[in-house]
Order: C-alpha cells, then structure tokens, then sequence
C-alpha cells in the first residue's frame, strides 16, 4: 500500500511541476506495483506440484513472467527516453520543487527497505520472480537518488537541461537491468546448464562418494523457476545389491539438495565392467565389509 500512495505522489508531483525526471520516475514505481503484483501470483502458480500436464512441475512460469515484466521495463525505458527529448526540446521551468524533493527523498528511503525485504526473501526461496521484484526495487533507489540530486542541481544553477538529463539516465538504467534478466529468463527457457560454479559443487559432492561408487557420466543440469534439475548416471560395482545401490543415491541427493533444497535428482544406476582395475578394486573392498 506504502508503494502504491508513493508512485501517486509521484506522478501526481511529476505532472504538477512539470519535471519529466519525476514523472518517469512515476511511471517506474507503477511498474513495480505491476511487478510485486505478477510476482505474487506467478509464484502461487509456480508452487504447484506437478502434475499429468506438467510432469516436471510450474517452475517456468516464473520464468515467462519475468520476461513480460522485462518487456514492459523496456516500453517505458522508450517512453521515459522519448519524453527525456521531448523536454529538452522545450524546457520548462520545474514548479513546486520542494515537494518534489520531499518526495523524491522519501522514495530513496522506503524503496530501499523493501528492496531488502525483497532480496532476503529472493535469496532464500531463489525465486526469479522475487529476484526480480528486488531489481524493480533496487532500480527505484538508483533512479530516485539520481532525480534527487538532479533537482538539488537544478534549483541552484536553473539547468533545466538537467532534468532530461536525469530522464536518459533513468531510461538507460531500467533498459540495462531489464537486459540482464531477459538474458537469465531465455537460458532457463532454452535449458541452459546451470553456472560453473554450482556444477562445480556438484561434481565435489559426487567426488566425496568416491569410496563407494566407481564414477559417474552424463552429468546434465538445467534450470526451472526456482528448481533446479539435475540428471547423471552412476557407474556401481555390480556385485551391490539393489537396497545398497538405493541407499548410495539416497545419500547422494541428501548432500546435494542440503546446498541445493529446491532441486529434482534424477540418477541412473549402472553396473561396472570387472575388467576395469578401478571398479574390480573397489568391488573387492565392498566384498570384505
């Protein structure tokens, strides 16, 4: 609600005083209110188990709301652009500057606080939904400060130039941050694997079961919304028995969902050739427990 009065002021404030830098920042708070919106029920939607229709779950629509709402961030980096040259073709003095800075200040404050909110939440249930919603937030802080100092400058050097000065950066900020999550969204549409880093990880937790498998192959990972899947065969002595091979890869998806608590595990189980040294030592040592 606080975010809703807030973006009123603002549009209200920017079309009032005339400052084109205000009312694009207006126009940015009501497309967080629009996002925090989508996120809200994409992420209910998201939640759902899976089912005859989607067998691997709703994660993506977490996804495919995220590229709408970069979409919209990219209309209005356009139209703040757009509006940015229209002033500076007729610059206009800027009215009721002080509400206009309290204004402004005020958004710095509480923007950032609920872009905390926001990005504890996202880095706890990493939802790109909420993820998201935090970038919306943080961008406010950015612009907000950037109108913020851009009216400060204006009412002591009546550089009206300045205000559509603060519109292209404005607009060139949001189209950024915009690019960057439609870039993430289209790698999990296209089932890119997930970050080096995190594979690394993986293949350490797998590396740690070394005593007890022979190796592993075909490791393929990819990303849905929140969940990450996760596929690879494991190559097992052929001796073990069918419950000990079972409770092997229970232990392996235990440590990797203790790094990893939304992911889905699928392991194949093969038995090894005897011909191999390292798979006939191994079998031997599983012969004397």
């Amino acid at each position: 609600m606080t975010t809703v009065v807030l973006t009123l002021l603002k549009l209200i404030v920017g079309y009032v005083s005339g400052s084109v830098g205000v009312l694009s920042e207006g126009i940015h708070s009501f497309l967080d209110v629009i996002s925090a919106a989508v996120a809200f029920f994409t992420i209910r939607e998201a939640a759902k188990p899976a089912d005859k229709d989607h067998p691997f779950g709703h994660g993506k629509f977490e996804t495919l709301s995220s590229l709408v709402e970069a979409a919209l961030l990219w209309a209005a980096s356009g139209w703040i652009f757009y509006e940015g040259v229209n002033k500076l073709s007729h610059p206009e003095p800027i009215a009721y500057s002080g509400i206009a800075l309290l204004v402004m200040g005020v958004s710095v404050v509480l923007s950032l606080y609920v872009y905390k909110q926001n990005k504890a939440a996202a880095t706890i249930t990493e939802s790109r939904a909420i993820e998201l919603n935090a970038l919306h937030f943080l961008s406010d802080v950015v612009a907000s400060m950037g109108v913020f100092i851009g009216l400060v400058i204006i009412e002591f050097t009546g550089w009206l130039w300045v205000d559509s000065a603060m519109a292209f950066g404005i607009a060139l900020y949001i189209f950024m941050i915009s690019w960057e999550q439609i870039k993430g969204a289209l790698q999990d549409l296209v089932d890119t694997q997930l970050p080096d880093e995190e594979i690394k990880k993986i293949k350490e937790i797998l590396f740690s079961f070394q005593k007890k498998i022979i190796n592993y192959k075909d490791l393929k990972t990819r990303r849905s919304g929140a969940v990450r899947h996760i596929d690879f065969n494991l190559l097992i002595c052929g001796k073990m028995s069918v419950n000990d091979s079972h409770h092997i890869c229970d232990e392996i998806e235990l440590a990797i969902e203790k790094i990893y608590p939304q992911s889905m595990i699928n392991i194949h189980v093969e038995p090894c050739s005897f011909e191999n040294l390292n798979c006939e030592s191994t079998c031997n040592l599983i012969g004397k427990k």
